[in-house]
Parts: C-alpha cells; structure tokens; sequence
C-alpha cells in the first residue's frame, strides 16, 4: 500500500520563490565560497572515504553549519545519537564552549576509535564523553535522571529507531533547546512513491509527526541529505 501523500498546492498557492535546485556545478560553488572546512576536519573525511560506509559521514557543508549553529547557541550540555567516525562530533566538539559537555552514543567500536582519536589530536577529549551502546538504553537510562536537562541534541543513526529517538529526544531536551535531526529527506526517496521500504517509510513518518507537533517549532533544510532543525517550545 502507497503512502498517502499531501495533494498538490494550487497554482495560485504555490511559493514564487522556491528553493534553488543545487546541480554538481552549484554545489561545487556552494563549497568553493562557503565552506572553511578545518584541517582535522579535512584529514578524518579523507580517511572515512576508504571505508565503504564512507556516505554515511556528514558533509563539509552540514557539519559547518553544525559548528555555526553550536557557536550561536552556546549550549552547555549536548548530545549526540550516532557517532560514526565522529566528523559531526568533532564539528561540536571544537565548537561548543569551553565549559559545555559532550556525551556521543556509538554502537560500534571501531568508529568510536576513529572518532577518539581525531577527538584527542582536537584538544577537546575532556570534555567528550562516549558510549558505545545502543542509543535506545543510554537515552532512557538519562531519561531517568537528567530529564528536560540538554540544550542540544544531534541524531544521526539507525532509521528503525528514528520515532523513538525523537520522542525521547524531546523528553531530555529542556524547552528552548534545540535538536537537529539529520537524513529526513532520505536522498529524496520521502517525495517518490515508488519507494514504500521500511527506513523510507519510517522517515516519511518522522517529519510527519515533527510537522503535527504543536509541542515544536521546525524547519526542515535542504542541506546534505535533509536536516531538521527543531525548537522545543514546550
């Protein structure tokens, strides 16, 4: 059974100026004048590209606006859901203040190595705490004890648990905070019918509920491959 999609606007209700389509050229371009991408930064996407889960990593893009909204905010606590091997968690890590804390979720071990060491050549190892555990147990586990505690949240991990993480996402976050939440435009699968699998649905389902929740403000950007940024107001 097909998702039931929203009907089309009307012609006369729909946006004049809409998003730009971003070709090879003008993504080129984007980078080119945009993106300041760190040294450290630069040498750990290199080293992610060998491996063959090498797409999952954030792009240079989406991790400096990462950094840039940390810097705007100035959270003091953070957490993040999926670490890989840990470019979006160097990109907070450098970026957040001195005095903020860091706690990354990872369920394989061999990234969270990788994430470490790139974390420990940055300086900022002290101030990082990881787990390599499923995200499920430690977020509940914190959910117990420093509820509505966390300025900013970060989730980029496994789709299957994606609702979950969100809800539990929202208990932790206290009001004001921000969470992010990356790959809700799923290499644009969400707006294509012919793609009815499980992770493609389970996407669909979170923004969804994200655009339903009166609790949230949002705004979903067409950065990388999709990345929501959600106002708890509640």
């Amino acid at each position: 059974m097909l998702p039931n999609f929203p009907k089309p606007l009307p012609e006369d209700d729909k946006p004049v100026n809409r998003t730009v389509n971003v070709d090879d050229r003008l993504y080129q371009y984007l980078v080119d004048v945009s993106v300041r991408e760190d040294d450290l930064l630069r040498a750990l996407r290199r080293e992610t590209a060998q491996y063959h889960m090498a797409r999952m990593q954030l792009s240079p893009e989406v991790g400096q606006l990462l950094a840039l909204l940390v810097k705007l905010q100035a959270p003091k606590k953070l957490l993040e859901i999926g670490v890989f091997t840990g470019y979006s968690t160097l990109s907070m890590a450098m970026a957040m203040p001195k005095e903020s804390r860091l706690i990354a979720i990872e369920k394989k071990q061999m990234w969270l190595d990788i994430a470490t060491r790139y974390l420990d050549q940055a300086g900022v190892m002290d101030r990082v705490t990881t787990f390599c555990d499923k995200a499920l147990s430690v977020m509940e586990a914190l959910s117990q004890t420093e509820r509505e505690t966390f300025d900013f949240i970060f989730i980029d991990a496994d789709k299957q648990n994606l609702l979950a993480y969100y809800q539990l996402a929202k208990k932790l976050l206290r009001p004001g905070g921000c969470l992010l939440i990356d790959n809700t435009l799923w290499w644009g699968n969400v707006a294509d019918q012919a793609f009815t699998d499980k992770d493609t649905r389970i996407v669909r389902e979170l923004n969804k509920t994200i655009h339903e929740d009166t609790e949230v403000e949002l705004s979903l950007i067409p950065i990388g491959d999709g990345l929501t940024l959600v106002r708890k107001s509640i």
